[in-house]
Parts: C-alpha cells; structure tokens; sequence
C-alpha cells in the first residue's frame, strides 16, 4: 500500500476511535423558532403548580391493571390499562438476541410509555398514569389476518378521554387515535403531551457497543433536536415548531411516535444512568388538530421508515451527512443484490468485487503515480546532494524532472480522496445495517453483524478475518514499498499494520470480510496489471 493509501487509511482509523468522542460532547445546533407559529404555540405547555392529578383521583371506576395480549404476524406484545395502553412486552418474531431469546424491546425500564399529560386550566399538571377501563371485554387478539382495535378510556371533570390502538398483520406500526370531550373546557391553551420514557433496552451481546448507537431525537423544522447525555445532571432540552416526529433508538431497533399533523413542539432528556444512556421524549400536541399518530416500534430499516415520508430513515446511519446519498447508494445496492443472492456473506463479496471495478480507474492512477515517484526517488535525491545550498535552484530542478517524467507529486493523493466518501459510507453502514444482523456467511461466521470468534483461548476471542484482513494489507504494503525505502518507513509499514489490526479486532465480521477482499482483489491487480515503469529523461535533455 502506498503512503497516500496508508494516509488516507489512517485518517480513516482517527476518524473511527475519535469520532464517539466527538459526538459525545457537540451538541446539534439549536433550531430556531418557526415564524409562522399560531399564538397558542409560542411557549411551552407549562403547569403553574407543582401538583399533579392522576386518573384516580377522578375516575373510581377503572379498577385493577389489566393486560391484553396481541399477536401479529411479526410480534406479539402485551398492552396495558395503565396509561390508557402502555406496551410492557414486545417481542420481534424476526430478531433473536445474542442467547437465542426473541427480542423484546420493552423492560421495567421503559414501560411506562406512551402516556398521555397536560395542564389543567386550573394550572396543575395532570399526568394520565393510572389504570384506564378497557372497552372491549378480551384479553387477547388476533391480528394475523386483519386489523384488530382496542380502545381505552378514562374521564376527567366528567369529560371522556379515549385512545384507540389499531394493530396490522403485517407491520411494525401501530395506530393511535385520541379522542377528546371539550378539551377547551379543562386543558390549558388546548395543548397536551404524548411521551415515551427510559428509551430502549439495549438487545446486542456487545452492551457498550450498543450504547454508543443510543439517541433520542425530535424532528422539528427538518432538522433533528436532541443531545448525547453526559455525566451529571440529565439533559433536556424543549424547542417549539413543527415537530414531524419523535424517536428513541438503539443500534438496530427504533421506537417512533409520528403525528398525522405536525406538533407544536417537543422535549427531549437524556441522562447516564450508570453507563446506559436514557432518553425520554414528550411530543407536545394541540387538541385543535387531528390527534391521530402511528407508533412505529421495530428494526431500523431504511424503506420502511422512509415511507412515513418525514425523514424518519436519517435515524438510520448511512454515514455522515454530506455523504449520506452515497450511503444510499451503498444500502440500496447491498439490499438489491440480496434479491438474487440469498447468502448476506456472498453478497459482500460481490459488492467488493462491483466496489474494486468501480475504483479500478482511480486505483491505477494511484499506482502510475506512485511508480512514477518511487523511479524519479534517486534522481530526486542527486538533486538535493547537489543544490543542498540552493533551495530555488533544487525546486526549480525538481519541477523540470516532474515534467519530463510526467509525474505529479500530489497525482496519489486526489484518488484517494475521491474514494474517501464510498469508504467512510461502506464503514457506517456495515457496521449498523439491520439486514447483516444474524445474517450467516458459512462455518465459523455465523453473524455479520459481530466478530468472527473461532473460539476463546483463556477467555481472548481468535477472530479469523481481522488477521486475514491485516495479513492482505501487509502484502500490499510490501508489493509498494519503495526498494529503497529507509528504516523509519519500514518501521511505520509495521506499526500501521499492527495498528489496523488492533483497531479492526472487534470489528463486524462483515465490514472485515469486505476489506479482506478488497485487499485481495487488489493485491492480484497490482501483481499482474501494475502500471509499466517509465523512462525518464534526464534533466535539460528535453528539445529546445
């Protein structure tokens, strides 16, 4: 590999161990107010009074906690009379955890979700918690065939407030409609709360990896509102405009609140508890409007939160945002390919093979260049023995060899910086998309979504394709390297590889198997289609 790849290789390395940090303690710029706000939604709904009133304070009729479950062609969740239709269970038909358990995105964390508040007009914030009545007498439903519904009341000041749950055989989301009897008579400023608390558990067997993909976010104005937690004190932050939607999510899995009118407004918190970071969502609501919603709790696949049409898919990591309609590219192409290929490891292999075609013209303008500057090294060298006193003198000398030769001192490393996008964007997207979770290749590699242990040796995991994968960029290194090269340059050949290595250990055995192959691949093209060495003509020789 030659020194502008491995630059260019290290930048990206930097930009892999770094780049947490950075997230960590940059906060997304605050979104300013919408000029075209009603009146009513220029402040947050905020109680005047420190008291809060639950439902059982005037409702006497709801009784005891009551659970029904509900199955569906892709999960089965239990839903509650608390809150008027809390989830406590929610497990995925498709997705397994790392112990071989359906995965259930709901703990004693975050079921107290989905909960309706509001101020009073008497100033007290009232917080829809306790048991509602259920209206149908079931406690199970069906829904693998057709929609089923379920619909929970409770009353304030003799006022009826109900919210009905329609569940789809084929789909993770789920419809919310709130119903309301003259609102105006006992909310304030007829705004209300939809909230969800305690985020997501984490699912992967990699906890502290999963954190690292933890967010809450609110989307308002286009642009997403919310903070990664700190130490300290939890973190909230309120801003008012058009709020397309609300979110808390993990690695692989989501949980999305997505009025069919845009809210007024949104509150985001986050906090460490422990090292797990918490996040909890209020979307702030008007009466006046359609208080219809579709709760989406599932995988974070990208067509089907692009569907929602109020950019719900930038949750998923595509890379960054400048390079995010590349990342597209990539996960459209990596999902097509699947189409015809069943096996997710044989796909990468092929999308390596497509990657390498694709940069072929850009890689043999690398290897021309780099050739062309390791000939021109010893005359370069004659050149600074001889006009060492003379710096212009040297340069001018230098410039005339380049031309003769043809050569560009920079010719490598525009390349390099052309494919920067497609690598940054193949290193997000392998390391999070839904599809490589559990996915098989053959053998040992089980899952593409983690590393590929072969087995444990007093408890240090043998993983196979990072060695692979460290091995090919070694050979390509030595297949570049100068001949001449001095100590120090074969010294950090060694110590990038080592590098590399380390940093790519626990790694996902898919990202590893692409940059396996895309080594080897490379190294046969350098091998038998290495660009000839050229003459070079001595300096002043040229016709006059």
């Amino acid at each position: 590999m030659d020194r502008q790849s491995l630059l260019a290789f290290l930048l990206i390395g930097l930009i892999i161990v770094f780049y947490p940090w950075y997230m960590s303690i940059v906060a997304p710029p605050p979104i300013e107010d919408q000029k075209d706000l009603t009146e009513q939604s220029q402040y947050v709904n905020e109680p005047t009074t420190n008291k809060i009133v639950t439902p059982q304070a005037y409702d006497k009729n709801a009784g005891p906690q009551k659970l029904v479950n509900v199955t569906t062609n892709l999960y089965s969740l239990n839903i509650s009379t608390k809150n008027g239709g809390s989830i406590n269970k929610y497990q995925l038909f498709r997705f397994l955890d790392y112990k071989g358990q359906l995965v259930d995105l709901i703990n004693d964390d975050n079921k107290n979700n989905l909960a309706l508040s509001f101020v009073s007009i008497d100033g007290d914030k009232v917080v829809l918690d306790g048991n509602w009545n259920l209206k149908e007498n079931v406690s199970s439903l069906r829904a693998e065939r057709s929609q089923k519904m379920l619909t929970f009341s409770t009353t304030y000041l003799n006022q009826e407030i109900t919210k009905t749950y329609t569940f789809y055989p084929d789909s993770y989301s789920i419809g919310l409609d709130i119903g309301f009897t003259n609102p105006s008579e006992f909310i304030s400023r007829n705004q209300y709360s939809l909230s969800w608390s305690g985020g997501l558990p984490p699912t992967e067997k990699n906890v502290k990896n999963d954190y690292m993909f933890f967010e809450g976010y609110a989307s308002l104005g286009g642009e997403r509102m919310g903070s990664k937690p700190k130490k300290g004190k939890p973190i909230t932050e309120t801003q008012k405009g058009s709020t397309l939607w609300s979110a808390v999510k993990t690695k692989y899995f989501i949980s999305a609140i997505v009025p069919a009118e845009p809210g007024i407004g949104a509150t985001i918190t986050s906090e460490l508890v422990g090292k797990k970071p918490v996040y909890n969502t209020d979307l702030l609501l008007s009466t006046n409007s359609t208080n219809s919603f579709t709760s989406y709790i599932g995988p974070l696949d990208y067509e089907s939160l692009r569907s929602f049409n109020v950019g719900l898919e930038k949750n998923v990591d595509l890379g960054w945002a400048l390079f995010r309609p590349i990342g597209q590219i990539i996960s459209w192409l990596l999902t097509k390919l699947h189409t015809v290929i069943p096996n997710y490891g044989l796909v990468v292999i092929l999308f390596a093979v497509l990657i390498k075609l694709l940069l072929n013209p850009l890689t043999v303008k690398t290897f021309e260049s780099t050739r062309k500057m390791q000939e021109l090294a010893p005359q370069i060298q004659k050149l600074k023995d001889k006009y060492k006193n003379d710096p212009q003198k040297m340069s001018r000398a230098q410039m005339e060899l380049y031309r003769n030769a043809g050569a560009n001192p920079m010719g490598g490393c525009l390349p390099m910086l052309i494919q920067m996008p497609i690598l940054v964007s193949v290193f997000s997207i392998f390391r999070s998309k839904i599809e490589f979770r559990g996915a098989p290749f053959f053998g040992w590699i089980s899952d593409l979504s983690v590393p590929d242990t072969l087995f444990e040796v007093a408890g240090f995991p043998i993983n196979v394709l990072p060695v692979l994968m460290g091995s090919t960029m070694f050979v390509q290194q030595k297949m570049m390297a100068a001949p001449n090269a001095d100590a120090n340059q074969k010294t950090m050949m060694y110590v990038m590889n080592v590098f590399f290595l380390f940093l790519f250990y626990s790694f996902p055995s898919g990202l590893n198997l692409y940059y396996f192959v895309f080594n080897l691949l490379s190294i046969i093209q350098q091998k038998y289609f290495m660009p000839k060495p050229v003459v070079v003509a001595a300096v002043g020789s040229q016709k006059k």
